[in-house]
Formats: C-alpha cells, sequence, structure tokens
C-alpha cells in the first residue's frame, strides 16, 4: 500500500507538470500560428493529427493489453517473463511503425477529399503530412516498447518527465523559427526530431531503473493467447475513443473547410487541457488501481470506486462549472473579439456537457482496463464508433458544429457510459449497478445547480477583458467548492473520502520522513 502511494504521488506531480506544459506552450504556438500564418494553417495542423489518430489504431490497443497482462508478473516479481513479454513487445511495436507507413502513403492521394478549397497557396499538403506521418510512425521502430514497461512498473513519472522536457524545448524552438522564418514547413520538422530525442532518453532511464528487464526469452502459449485475446478487445475499445476524438474534425473540414476546423479546434483546445489534466489523475493510479485489482477482493475494489468516483467527480464538477463561467470570456479575449472566430454560446455550453459526460466513464474505466474486458466491450466499441461517425455526418448535415458536439455526447452516453457499465458490473462485481447510477446521478444535477449559481454571480460581473477573467476566475475557484461542501457536508462518501485523504496523506509524510532519514 505505501508503495502503491509513493508511485501515485510521483506519477501525479510529474503528470500534472507534463500537463501543465501541454497546456501552456502549445497555447502559445497555436496563438502564433494563427496570427502569423491564419486560421487555415491551424486547421491543416487538427486534421492532419486527427487523421494520424485514426491511423494510429494499427497500435491495436497493444500496450494497453500488455500493460494488463504484465500486472500480475510484476506483482510475482516473474523477470523471466516480464523480459520474454517485453521481447514480444518489441517486435510488434516494429511491424506497428511498418503498419502507420504503409496506411498513411496509401491515405496519401485521398487527402483533397478531405479538405475543401481553402488549402493556404504555399503549402503543399502531401509534403506537409508527410512530416506528421514520419513523427508518428517514428517512434515505433525506437525503444516505445520501453515506455510501456515503466508504465507498468508504476513509473509513469519518468515518462512523463522525459516527456516534458523535450516537448517544452521542441516547442519553444518552433515558436522562435515560426517567428522568425515564417514558415509552417520549418516549424514542423523539429517534431519527429523531438520524438527521437524523446525515444533515446526512454530507453536510457528504462535501462538504468530495471537493468534486468530486457527484451528475451519466449512467451508461453498461455501468455500469448491471453495477450492475443486482450489485444483485439483493446483494439476495437481504441476504435471506438479514436471515432470519437478525431472524425469530429474529419467530417468538419470535408463538409465546413479548414477555418471552421481551426475555430471548433481552438474549444476542442480548451476542452482537451482540463480532460487532461483529468486523465493525469486516473493515470497516476492506474497501475495502483491494477495492483489491488490483483491483490483485494472485489468488495474493497467496489468500495474504493464508489470513493474514488466521488472525489474525482467532485473535481469534474468545479472544472465543468469553471469552463462554463469562463469559456467564452477566455475565448474572446484569446480572439480579441472576433465573432467569426468564435463558436455560440449554445456550442460552448454543449462543450461543457460533453467535458463532463466524458469524465463520468474515468473513474470505471481503470477497473475495465484492470480486468483487462476488452473483448468483454468488443461490441460496444464498434457500435461507439460506427454510432458516432453516422451521427456526426448526419447531425453535421443538419446542424453543423452543433450537430457535431451533440452526437458525441449521445454516443458518450448510450455507447460509453451505460453498455460499459453493464459489462464491469456483470462480469467483475456483479452486483446491481443502481446504487452506482443513482450517485452519478445526483453529482450530475447538483453541477447543474451548481453552474447555473456560478454563472449567475459571474453575468453580474461588470468587468471585460483579462480583468474580468481573473475576477470571474477567483469566483470559480471557490463558490463551486463552497457549495459542494455545503451539498456534501453529512453525505457518507463525503465522510469515507475525508478519511482516505487524511490517511494518504500521512503515509506521503511518513514516507517522506523516512526516505531523509
Amino acid at each position: 500500500m505505501g508503495n502503491r502511494i509513493k508511485n501515485t504521488k510521483l506519477n501525479l506531480i510529474s503528470g500534472l507538470i507534463k500537463q501543465f506544459s501541454s497546456i501552456v506552450l502549445p497555447f502559445v504556438l497555436r496563438t502564433v500560428v494563427i496570427y502569423v500564418l491564419g486560421m487555415q494553417y491551424q486547421g491543416l495542423s487538427g486534421l492532419f493529427t486527427s487523421i494520424l489518430q485514426v491511423l494510429n489504431l494499427s497500435e491495436l490497443g497493444f500496450s494497453t493489453a500488455v500493460v494488463f497482462v504484465l500486472y500480475k508478473e510484476i506483482a510475482a516479481n516473474n523477470i523471466e517473463k516480464i523480459c520474454a513479454i517485453t521481447r514480444f513487445l518489441k517486435k510488434v511495436y516494429l511491424i506497428i511503425g511498418v503498419v502507420i507507413l504503409i496506411l498513411g502513403l496509401a491515405i496519401m492521394p485521398f487527402l483533397r477529399f478531405l479538405t475543401r478549397e481553402d488549402i493556404p497557396l504555399d503549402i503543399n499538403i502531401y509534403i506537409l503530412f508527410s512530416i506528421y506521418l514520419i513523427n508518428t510512425s517514428i517512434s515505433y521502430f525506437l525503444y516505445a516498447y520501453k515506455s510501456v514497461v515503466l508504465i507498468a512498473m508504476q513509473r509513469s513519472d519518468v515518462t512523463n518527465n522525459v516527456y516534458t522536457v523535450c516537448t517544452t524545448i521542441v516547442r519553444c524552438v518552433q515558436i522562435v523559427s515560426l517567428l522568425l522564418f515564417k514558415n509552417y514547413y520549418v516549424m514542423i520538422a523539429f517534431l519527429p526530431i523531438g520524438t527521437l530525442v524523446n525515444n533515446l532518453l526512454i530507453n536510457k532511464y528504462s535501462r538504468r531503473y530495471y537493468p534486468e528487464i530486457t527484451p528475451k526469452g519466449i512467451i508461453d502459449n498461455e501468455t500469448k493467447k491471453t495477450l492475443t485475446k486482450q489485444i483485439q478487445g483493446a483494439f476495437i475499445c481504441k476504435l471506438g475513443d479514436i471515432a470519437r476524438n478525431s472524425f469530429d474534425n474529419i467530417v468538419l473540414s470535408a463538409l465546413l473547410g479548414l477555418t471552421i476546423v481551426a475555430v471548433y479546434d481552438n474549444y476542442y483546445y480548451i476542452y482537451s487541457a482540463v480532460y487532461g489534466v483529468m486523465l493525469v489523475i486516473t493515470h497516476a493510479i492506474q497501475a495502483s488501481v491494477g495492483n489491488s485489482v490483483a491483490t483485494e477482493t472485489v468488495e474493497k475494489n467496489y468500495k474504493d470506486l464508489l470513493k474514488f468516483n466521488f472525489i474525482f467527480m467532485w473535481i469534474v464538477g468545479w472544472c465543468t462549472v469553471s469552463m462554463f463561467c469562463l469559456y467564452q470570456p477566455f475565448m474572446k479575449v484569446w480572439m480579441c473579439n472576433d465573432d467569426t472566430l468564435l463558436l455560440s454560446f449554445l456550442n460552448m455550453t454543449l462543450f461543457s456537457l460533453y467535458f463532463y459526460v466524458i469524465n463520468m466513464n474515468n473513474m470505471r474505466n481503470m477497473y475495465i482496463n484492470a480486468n483487462g474486458l476488452y473483448w468483454e466491450n468488443r461490441l460496444w466499441f464498434i457500435m461507439e464508433a460506427v454510432g458516432n461517425l453516422v451521427l456526426n455526418i448526419l447531425l453535421g448535415i443538419l446542424w453543423g458544429v452543433t450537430g457535431i458536439i451533440v452526437a458525441t455526447i449521445i454516443t458518450i452516453i448510450v455507447f460509453n457510459f451505460i453498455t460499459r457499465n453493464n459489462v464491469l458490473f456483470k462480469s467483475y462485481f456483479k452486483i446491481s449497478q443502481k446504487q452506482f447510477y443513482m450517485h452519478h446521478l445526483l453529482y450530475f444535477l447538483i453541477t447543474i445547480v451548481n453552474c447555473i449559481i456560478c454563472w449567475w454571480v459571474c453575468f453580474f460581473i461588470p468587468i471585460n477583458g483579462i480583468a474580468g477573467i481573473a475576477i470571474k476566475l477567483v469566483v470559480c475557484l471557490f463558490l463551486p467548492n463552497i457549495i459542494y461542501f455545503i451539498i456534501y457536508f453529512k453525505y457518507p462518501l463525503f465522510k469515507d473520502a475525508v478519511v482516505f485523504t487524511r490517511r494518504v496523506f500521512k503515509r506521503i509524510r511518513k514516507n517522506e520522513n523516512e526516505s531523509k532519514s
């Protein structure tokens, strides 16, 4: 328990630092691109990133499946088997890199059909896409499997720190080069260089911390069978996630053009920045949950799920209220009050709802991952992907950007939240879901009330611009949490959360004192 808490602390701190760097510098870079080159260039970036996320389906969710299999072997300290799985992982990653290159080259002739006529005149989309493709595929040829080993060993802090340093340097160089040369090609050329250095450093630190784990040996047939089944399920799982995250930009580009992609992508950037912080929390404790599932009782893990979910949804609700109150004021300042570069109040509200409903799945997903329930969810992963794409096209034609966001929210609730809950409770907890749903309904209704109250308070703040955002930020830091505290004070899970939090901090202080002595 002590090691789990210590590793979770390291993973959380490094993850938050990584996320902070992934918010600030990309924001500066995105702003420079928009004002130095134009919205169409940012639209191309969003489109190509989305296409390559789809191509990354060729990874087949392999790393997720391998991490699940490694949990038990690491808990048992079975070094020989860990090394055999690592060798298998290395071989498959080489194949994945080749597959990505082939798929990328195959899709290039069709790029014109995914963009309208607003492509910048000085851009060759095939050359630009080739640079993005090289950046995506190069990682698989050089030590990508080492990151999986570090994550399974509960040392994602190492991968986070390396990523933070490398991407910070690359983005600073990109900003400077863009200001000096005003050339998009020069800026993008630094991406594969950064990826190359990142993987070389991951290999260096992996060998330093775990020299005994080397890619050698052959996995037994039973393990290979388990891996194959998990890979198939994880691939379909990734299909659903990619469909939700990437098809939006692709459909928008095909229907409405690169400029609207850039506008949508600016809002999505803010959403994803805050969502990334939520993922840092879940990623930091994922390996600990995996260890708990492997060593603790089902009853204890269910109680932990309710407790973790209460704490997490409090944080999610607070972030949702803050987004609802600050989203549009921030975008107005960022886009210099240019209404052509802003979405409507309705679409901003839908983005806030999008953020809330996607995060409703995060705590539950940790237990799905820890139990490797990818194959059991395969049908719903496919339904989510197909449903999202079909609804994107149909509602996108009818309502434009509004239809795209509504389509995503519908598929998250129907094919993700409800169906995956059913699988987890049926396959692992084997109890009624009623209590879990009632908790979520309560959290959602209270968050709606919280949004209305805080928005009403912010609405009557007469100051605009950066000063107005600062005042509203102070309101959002305190008022939503005061409201939650008043409502939840006598809630049973609140007491459990307080006891748990105190215990965690005591263990952290104890570990720090032991390390100092």
